[in-house]
């Protein structure tokens, strides 16, 4: 079987050495930690205090409906976390990422990656503070079969423990008026595209399991 952690080997006749030497390991593996946990906190201050609510865990997860008459009704799901990768290197300053899922009309469940970005600033208080999302197809980064469908975004601001957005008629083009994907190359018609607005509110995965099911 296999273990982890901290190893420390010496003659048996060192045995307090061992001693010395693996809380000396363990001590510094956890003075890393907090190293860390203090860098992540300093640089994304504002990741646990999304929506004006304290997170402590430094992400923030709401849901809501998506209502739309040319793409059919949708229930969002969303999980929002700094993206340390990109950070400094792509514009807006402040990157997102995360993951998502799509609950559609006919039943079907995506799950969605996203990404997007807040202006520059290491403020504490989002509140009405705008952000920009974009979901695609986990698939998309699939070598096999690369297919992005279904991919949209939102434009929307922070507000007291809520996201307010606005598809800028991207989630009609993504879907059929009966709710099933567009199919890839298919153009749009004029009166397909609708603008989509959605709140997402805080709250659970299970409850927006819930609200899929009704």
């Amino acid at each position: 079987m296999a273990s982890f952690g901290v190893k420390c080997r010496a003659p048996s006749s060192q045995a307090g050495a061992i001693r010395l030497g693996c809380f000396g390991q363990a001590f510094g593996l956890f003075l890393l930690l907090v190293g860390l946990g203090v860098l992540y906190v300093a640089l994304n201050p504002w990741a646990f205090f999304m929506g004006g609510n304290l997170h402590p865990l430094g992400y923030w997860h709401g849901w809501g409906q998506m209502k739309s008459k040319t793409a059919g009704d949708h229930f969002l799901y969303v999980e929002i976390y700094p993206n340390m990768h990109s950070r400094g290197r792509v514009v807006p300053s402040t990157p997102v990422t995360g993951k998502a899922w799509l609950c559609t009309p006919r039943g079907e469940h995506f799950y969605l990656t996203l990404g997007g970005g807040m202006p520059w600033g290491y403020y504490v208080n989002t509140l009405g503070k705008p952000i920009n999302m974009y979901f695609r197809n986990w698939h998309d980064a699939s070598i096999i079969k690369p297919d992005s469908r279904p991919s949209f975004e939102l434009y929307g601001h922070w507000g007291q423990g809520e996201l307010i957005a606005d598809d800028h008629k991207t989630l009609s083009a993504a879907f059929l008026p009966d709710g099933t994907l567009r199919p890839q190359g298919s153009r749009v018609s004029p009166a397909e595209y609708e603008d989509t607005q959605v709140t997402l509110r805080e709250g659970s995965y299970s409850e927006f399991k819930v609200a899929c099911r009704e």
